[in-house]
């Protein structure tokens, strides 16, 4: 039977009989998880088993001995957003660190010249649209705080359709005006917006609005 557990990286004594995977998280997510935080990653003897959380039987195969290491990690919603918005203004840098090379290749380039790094721009801007929702999921789609952020994702969304319009139609030259002149710009207010909204998150009130908007 399972000895004791890691949350959050701090070892916390079992004191009920836990023999599986699937009763070890069932007790952590009774006992331990505080109302509108999430278990965010599972690992076992250093082996992620998050994929198996929720899978049912999957978990009750899982015998523990004594001397088995289970780690979990416990989030709360400010944590998600946080985190969210650092992957959104990570990937945002990335994608800025390489568009003016790539705006200057597609110019120089014949239209219907196929161009894989400028599928991947296509691709990263659509997990940074795919992040914006998650953080306005996370905080409340209504709220003020978000609604900048939220504006330049339709602003992005837009860009994006247009790039793939460019993109089908083999218009390189196009695809490059639209890196740089609309791109570029929008990708470094999407950064500043992001850091401004953290800040206020950080603060008493934005605290309070993302933990009330998991209630």
């Amino acid at each position: 039977m399972l000895k004791k557990v890691f949350i959050n990286n701090k070892k916390i004594p079992v004191p009920v009989p836990v023999r599986t995977l699937f009763e070890a998280v069932t007790w952590v997510e009774s006992s331990l998880v505080p109302p509108g935080h999430t278990i965010t990653r599972v690992a076992l003897n250093d082996k992620l088993v998050s994929e198996l959380y929720g899978s049912g039987t999957a978990e009750q195969d899982i015998l523990l001995k004594d001397d088995a290491k289970l780690e979990i990690q416990i989030d709360s919603p400010m944590d998600l957003v946080v985190q969210a918005l650092e992957a959104m203004r990570n990937l945002s840098s990335v994608v800025m660190g390489g568009l003016k090379m790539l705006a200057y290749q597609c110019w120089k380039a014949k239209n219907g010249t196929r161009n894989s790094e400028l599928e991947a721009v296509s691709n990263d801007v659509i997990l940074v649209l795919d992040l914006i929702d998650h953080v306005a999921s996370l905080v409340g789609p209504m709220d003020l705080e978000v609604a900048p952020v939220q504006g330049l994702g339709g602003v992005l969304r837009q860009i994006s359709v247009s790039l793939s319009m460019a993109r089908a139609n083999s218009d390189l030259k196009a695809c490059a005006k639209l890196l740089l002149n609309r791109l570029e710009p929008l990708l470094k207010d999407l950064i500043d917006e992001s850091e401004t909204l953290q800040l206020r998150l950080y603060t008493h009130g934005g605290l309070a609005m993302v933990e009330n908007s998991r209630r």
